[in-house]
Order: structure tokens, then sequence, then C-alpha cells
């Protein structure tokens, strides 16, 4: 159980893949299946350390070996998010304590966001299999940044959004980049172990279980 003071907390920003559903194990399904039918194996570390937590884009250069063209780079996304949805969709559901989480900020006026290297398209089917839709002030994805995480890009461009400050927006993140990425920006980082120990998420300032051992002060 982790007590997390709200004092000074205008904001939360939710990481999606792997933080508000445990869905890391169908990533990888969809990526090992993907890649096989492209000839290439990866091994579960070799999977955590080029795939965990990164944009596509990052991914096709680290795996291909170059820089992929647009028209390539996109046919290849939407090869493997379909494997994803399709190997998903059975067993869709929110990490424990979520939607509770959520109402509970909102009650407390605190703003909540979503910062995610997820498309456009599994956010939508994430939020709309969870019925979190309306739920969030903002969403930002892939293609709100340049830079992937650890880059902090994508949370400040976040709290530009909603316009609060970074050292006053709390992160839920389930990744070493992601992690990175949240106190690169300044902002308290909640580390949910939900797909790497809490040896690999040792930079975050809280770690949970799930959202149930979160208790707000």
């Amino acid at each position: 159980m982790s007590t997390i003071p709200l004092a000074n907390i205008r904001a939360a920003i939710f990481d999606m893949d792997g933080t508000m559903i445990d869905n890391m194990k169908y990533h990888q399904q969809a990526w090992q299946a993907f890649f096989r039918q492209h000839g290439i194996a990866l091994t579960e570390a070799e999977f955590k350390q080029r795939v965990s937590g990164k944009k596509n884009d990052q991914i096709f250069t680290s795996i291909f070996g170059k820089t992929l063209d647009k028209v390539t780079e996109q046919r290849y996304t939407e090869e493997k998010e379909a494997l994803y949805r399709q190997l998903f969709r059975p067993y869709m559901q929110e990490i424990p304590g979520l939607t509770k989480l959520i109402n509970a900020l909102h009650e407390r006026r605190i703003k909540t966001a979503i910062a995610t290297t997820a498309p456009a398209k599994n956010r939508e089917f994430a939020l709309r299999e969870l019925q979190l839709e309306g739920e969030f002030e903002a969403i930002l994805g892939d293609e709100d940044v340049t830079n992937g995480k650890p880059h902090p890009e994508i949370y400040l461009a976040t709290a530009q959004r909603l316009n609060v400050a970074p050292d006053q927006c709390l992160v839920f993140e389930d990744s070493p980049a992601g992690v990175a990425a949240g106190k690169r920006a300044g902002m308290t980082v909640v580390g949910v172990l939900s797909s790497h120990s809490a040896l690999e998420l040792h930079e975050a300032n809280y770690l949970v279980h799930d959202f149930r051992d979160v208790t707000l002060a």
C-alpha cells in the first residue's frame, strides 16, 4: 500500500499499456507473431530491452536495423496492432482499482489524462471496452510527439495541454522507459508492477502492484 499526498498535485497522467490494462503479454504475443511473419526471433530479455515502452517507429528501426519509410511503417503498425486487438479482446479488463481511482481523483478535482505510445485505434478500443470514454481531459498518443519514452516530451506536452506545471503532475507508469520519462519531466511517478519488477522500476517515487494499493492523502 502506498499513501500518495495530493497537496501539490493538480493532474494525474496515466500511461495505458501495462498501466491501465494488463495487456503486455498480448502485445508481446502480437509482436512475436509479427516478427515470425518477418523471419525475426527475440528472447524475453531482448523484447523488454528493444520493445517494451517504445514507440512503434523506434521498435521497427531497432528490429530492422534501419529507418523505414512512412508507408511501410504504417502498414507494419496496422498489421501488428490488428493482431494485438484480436488476441486481447476476449481478455480485456482494467488493472484492478483503476476506475475507482479515477473517480476518487475527479472527486478531488484532480485533472486526469492519458500519455501513451498506443496508436489511436488501440486507445479507442481500450477506452470503449473499459467504458472510460469521456473520463480524461486530455489524451496524447504516438502522433502527438517526435520523441518516444524515456524522453519526457509526451509528459511535458500533456502537462501543457492540461495547463498544469510538470511538478504538479502525478504519473502512473509500468515500464522503465515510462518511469524515466516521467521523472525527467520533473513529475512524481508511481510505478505499477504489472509487467516489470520493483528493481526495474526503482526510479519511481512509489511502487504499487495495482491501483487497489493506492491511498490518496
